[in-house]
C-alpha cells in the first residue's frame, strides 16, 4: 500500500466534558500523565493527556492543569485529559491536579521545556481561529518589500491543497532539522529542511498511485478534471500531527488509492513516523461503515460507505484521543452524504461512523442524501466537543437528516450524537446548491460579556451567522434564532460575474481569522474585511484591504505576538500572489509578492483555497508545483 523514497537524511477555562477515551491508563490513585514526560523539551503546543484515579466513593469532580503556582489554565470535567496547550518558549514546572467529589485533590507536577512552536493541525488549533500568537520575528516594521521576501522553494510533484504544517527540532537521522510537511494530489507526502538546509526532502513517502481525476472518474458526473485540475486525486485535505505518537510523533494522512492501477479504488487513514517517513504499526486502514438509514443508496434499511463516491476536502481534526474525517463528495456528483469517520490515535481502529443524511424526509424534502462536509473543516472546543457544518441536502431534524446545518456533536457509542444545531430558515429547503458549510464555522476564544462561547462562519451567499454554541438555534421557520446574521457580508454580486452576481451565489468560500477582537474575512470580488466582535455581534467592516479578491476569495491566516504586531496574511488565487496586511487596519498593505523588480518574489501558481502557515519567522504557501518558502530577506 505505501512506497518510501528516502532522501540524504542529515545526522482560565472551564469545559464540560465529553465522552473520554483511554488515550492515557491511570497506573492508581492518584494523577497519572502520560504527555508530556517530566523533564521533556518540546514544542508548543504541548499535547497533555492525563487520567485520575481517587478513593472517593463520590468519584472525581474535575482535573485541570497549572503552568505555574497559582496559575490555573485549563480545567475540564471528569476524571481524564486531553488537550494542547499553548505556550511561549521556556522552562515550567506543570501541574496536573484532580478534585474528587469528596473535596479531595491529588496532584502530579511535570517540569517541561518549550521551545519554539509548532503548527499541527490546520489554522494553528482545533478551533481553527487562524492566528498564531507566538510569532515573534515578523512584524508591520519589518515585513516590507526591502526586507522581506521569497527566500526559497522546494519543488513537489502535484497540487499542494492542504495547508503546510510544521514541527521545530526533528531528530532526523541523529540530526535536528526544523522541519515543514505537505502532501500533493499524486499521494506524496514530503517533509522538508524548513531553513532549507538541504533542499533534497528528508524523507517523501508515497501512499500509492492516486484514483484517475476525469469527467466520469472516479465516479461518473463529477467532472473531476475541471474541479482538482490534476489527472489524479489523491490526498486532498490538510493532514494532522500528534508529537507525542510512538517514538518520534505522527502524521495522519487520509489519501485515495487506485492499488496496481486495477480500477479499485480506496479511501484509507495512514499514520507515518515523523522522524522516518515510514507507515506505523497498525497503518493504514481502509475507510469503510455502516450506518442505518432508508436514504438514497440505501439496501435493506443500510447505508454503506461509498468509496468512489465519497471525497475528503475537509481538514483531520485530532480531539480526545481519535482522529477525525469528514467527507462530501466531488463537484456534488451523485449519490453522495456527509460522512464523519472516527478512528483511534494509537491503533487506527475504526470507532464511529456518522452519516449526515441517513433516510428519507418527512417533510416533503425529498430522500436522504447530499448534505456533504466540504471546506468547512471539522472544529472542537476545549472540551473536544466536535462542531460542523453541511452543505446543502436533505434537511429533516425529525429523522436525523442535517443538510445545510452546524451541527454540535458528542461521540456516543459506534456514532456521534447531534446535542444541538442551526438549521438556517433560508437553507432548510434550499435546492439551488447555496451550501452553508462552504467555509469552517470557527470557534472563537472566551469571550466578555452575556456570550462567551461564539461561533462565527459564512455560507455560499456570503451571509455572516453568529452563534452562541450554548444554544445554537435550532430551525425556526419564522426567522432564525441566533445572535446575529448578517445578508451578504462577505461577496459583493456584480452583473454578469459568473461567480458571484445577482444569478449565481458563489459568492463566499471564506473561513473566518480571528485576533484580538477582529474577524477576517475575504469573499469572492470583495476585498478583505476586518469586523469588530463585542456582546455577540459583528460591526463594521472597521477596515478593507485595498486589494479586491475575485474567485474563490480567501482564507486569510493571522500572525502575531500575543495582542501586539499583528499581520493578515492571504494568497489571491486567480493571480498568486501573496499579501499582507496590518492587521489593526486592513487598509495598509505591508507586502505582496508582486512589488519587488523582476519577479523576485512571485509565487509561481496557486491552488484553490490555499491558506499560508505563518511560523517561526517563515511564511510557507503550497502552490500547484512548490512549497514557497518567504521570509526576512539575509
Amino acid at each position: 500500500m505505501y512506497r518510501v523514497c528516502f532522501f540524504s537524511f542529515v545526522s482560565v477555562v472551564f469545559i464540560l466534558a465529553t465522552q473520554a477515551f483511554a488515550s492515557c491508563p491511570n497506573k492508581g490513585t492518584g494523577v497519572t500523565v502520560c504527555s508530556p514526560t517530566p523533564g521533556v523539551v518540546t514544542s508548543a503546543p504541548v499535547h497533555f493527556t492525563a487520567s485520575a484515579s481517587t478513593t472517593c466513593a463520590k468519584g472525581i469532580g474535575s482535573v485541570g492543569i497549572y503552568t505555574a503556582s497559582g496559575k490555573k489554565v485549563y480545567t475540564v470535567s471528569g476524571s481524564t485529559l486531553d488537550t494542547f496547550l499553548p505556550l511561549s518558549s521556556g522552562s515550567y514546572i506543570t501541574t496536573v491536579q484532580e478534585w474528587d467529589r469528596c473535596g479531595g485533590s491529588l496532584k502530579t507536577n511535570i517540569p517541561i521545556t518549550v521551545r519554539g512552536q509548532s503548527v499541527l493541525t490546520y489554522q494553528y488549533n482545533n478551533q481553527r481561529t487562524g492566528a498564531n500568537l507566538f510569532e515573534t520575528t515578523l512584524n508591520p516594521s519589518n515585513v516590507n518589500s526591502k526586507t522581506f521576501g521569497k527566500l526559497y522553494s522546494f519543488p513537489v510533484d502535484s497540487f499542494i491543497y492542504g495547508q503546510p504544517l510544521y514541527v521545530p527540532n526533528v531528530q532526523i537521522a541523529g540530526g535536528t532539522h526544523n522541519v515543514v510537511f505537505v502532501a500533493t494530489q499524486n499521494n506524496s507526502i514530503y517533509a522538508f529542511d524548513a531553513d532549507n538546509k538541504s533542499s533534497t526532502p528528508l524523507w517523501h513517502s508515497v501512499v500509492d498511485l492516486p484514483v484517475p481525476c476525469s469527467a466520469a472518474q472516479p465516479i461518473p458526473k463529477s467532472e473531476c478534471n475541471l474541479v482538482y485540475l490534476t489527472p489524479g486525486v489523491g490526498i486532498t485535505s490538510t493532514s494532522v500531527i500528534d508529537p507525542v505518537q510512538g517514538a518520534h510523533g505522527a502524521m495522519y494522512v487520509v489519501a485515495r488509492t487506485n492499488p496496481n492501477n486495477a480500477g479499485k479504488f480506496w479511501q484509507g487513514i495512514h499514520k507515518y513516523d515523523l522522524s522516518t517517513g515510514i507507515e506505523m504499526t497498525g497503518s493504514p486502514k481502509v475507510i469503510g461503515g455502516t450506518v442505518p438509514g432508508n436514504g438514497a443508496d440505501s439496501v435493506n434499511g443500510v447505508l454503506s460507505f461509498n468509496n468512489k463516491a465519497e471525497n475528503a476536502r475537509s481538514a483531520l481534526l485530532y480531539a480526545n484521543g481519535n482522529v477525525y474525517v469528514a467527507f462530501a463528495s466531488i463537484n456534488d456528483a451523485p449519490i453522495f452524504h456527509g460522512w464523519i469517520a472516527g478512528f483511534d490515535a494509537t491503533t487506527l481502529t475504526q470507532l464511529s461512523m456518522f452519516n449526515t443524511t441517513p433516510n428519507n424526509s418527512s417533510n416533503h424534502n425529498g430522500s436522504g442524501q447530499q448534505g456533504g462536509i466540504w471546506g468547512a473543516a471539522l472544529a472542537a472546543d476545549l472540551s473536544n466537543t466536535i462542531f460542523a457544518a453541511t452543505g446543502n441536502g436533505t434537511w429533516d431534524n425529525t429523522v436525523g437528516d442535517w443538510g445545510n446545518s452546524y451541527l454540535k456533536l458528542l461521540p456516543t457509542g459506534k456514532t456521534l450524537q447531534v446535542a444541538d444545531f442551526f438549521t438556517p430558515a433560508a437553507l432548510a429547503f434550499n435546492t439551488n446548491d447555496d451550501d452553508l458549510g462552504t467555509g469552517t464555522a470557527i470557534l472563537l476564544p472566551d469571550q466578555s460579556g452575556p456570550f462567551p462561547h461564539l461561533m462565527v462562519g459564512a455560507d455560499k451567499l456570503g451571509d455572516v451567522y453568529v452563534l452562541n454554541r450554548d444554544n445554537m438555534g435550532k430551525y425556526r421557520s419564522s426567522g432564525d434564532n441566533i445572535l446575529q446574521e448578517i445578508p451578504s457580508g462577505v461577496g459583493v454580486r456584480l452583473p454578469s460575474n459568473p461567480d458571484c452576481s445577482p444569478d449565481s451565489d458563489d459568492c463566499s468560500y471564506t473561513t473566518p481569522a480571528y485576533w484580538n477582537g477582529n474577524l477576517y474575512l475575504a469573499g469572492v470580488n470583495d476585498n478583505l474585511k476586518a469586523f469588530s466582535v463585542a456582546n455577540g455581534q459583528l460591526s463594521g467592516p472597521a477596515s478593507k484591504s485595498p486589494t479586491t479578491y475575485g474567485y474563490p476569495g480567501s482564507t486569510p491566516t493571522v500572525s502575531a505576538n500575543g495582542n501586539l504586531n499583528g499581520i493578515v496574511w492571504a494568497v489571491e488565487p486567480g493571480k498568486a500572489i501573496l499579501h499582507a496586511y496590518d492587521a489593526t487596519n486592513l487598509g495598509t498593505e505591508l507586502f505582496n509578492s508582486t512589488q519587488a523588480a523582476g519577479g523576485r518574489d512571485a509565487l509561481g501558481s496557486s491552488v484553490k483555497f490555499s491558506v499560508p502557515t505563518v511560523v517561526a519567522g517563515k511564511v510557507f504557501v503550497g502552490t500547484q508545483k512548490a512549497v514557497v518558502v518567504y521570509g526576512l530577506l539575509p
